[in-house]
C-alpha cells in the first residue's frame, strides 16, 4: 500500500511539470506561425521555389514583400551562379496549387512567414 501511495505522489508531482512544458511549447509555436520547414531554395528570373527535404515536390514561394526581399538578398550572398540551390530553414504553410502565373507550373505553393537560416547547399543538408 505504501508503494502505491508513493506512485501517486510521484504522478501528481510530475503531471504539473509536464503541463508547464506543453504550455511553453505551444507558446513558442504560436509565436512562429506555421510549420518549421527545411529544404532547398532557388531564386531567379521567373523562379522562386522551395523543395522540402525528403520530398520530390517543388513549391512556388509566397510571402510578404519583406520576407521575399530578405530571401532574394540572402540568396545573392550564397550563390556563385544563377539558379544554384541553397539550404533554408523557414516557418511557413503549404497552400494549394496556383491557378495562374508562374506558380501554376509547380506542385503547390508555400507561404513563408519567417526565415531562420540560409546557407550554401551541402551533401549533408537533408540527412
Amino acid at each position: 500500500m505504501k508503494k502505491f501511495a508513493n506512485y501517486l505522489i510521484l504522478i501528481f508531482t510530475l503531471l504539473p511539470l509536464q503541463a508547464c512544458k506543453s504550455m511553453e511549447t505551444s507558446q513558442y509555436q504560436a509565436d512562429i506561425e506555421g510549420e518549421i520547414l527545411v529544404g532547398h531554395y532557388i531564386y531567379g528570373h521567373e523562379v522562386n521555389s522551395f523543395k522540402p527535404c525528403g520530398h520530390k515536390y517543388l513549391f512556388w514561394v509566397l510571402g510578404s514583400e519583406e520576407v521575399l526581399d530578405l530571401l532574394a538578398e540572402k540568396y545573392s550572398n550564397y550563390v556563385a551562379n544563377p539558379y544554384d540551390e541553397v539550404y533554408i530553414k523557414i516557418a511557413g504553410n503549404y497552400l494549394n496549387k496556383a491557378s495562374d502565373g508562374f506558380a501554376v507550373d509547380y506542385d503547390g505553393q508555400v507561404q513563408v512567414e519567417k526565415v531562420f537560416l540560409m546557407r550554401k547547399k551541402s551533401n549533408t543538408d537533408c540527412r
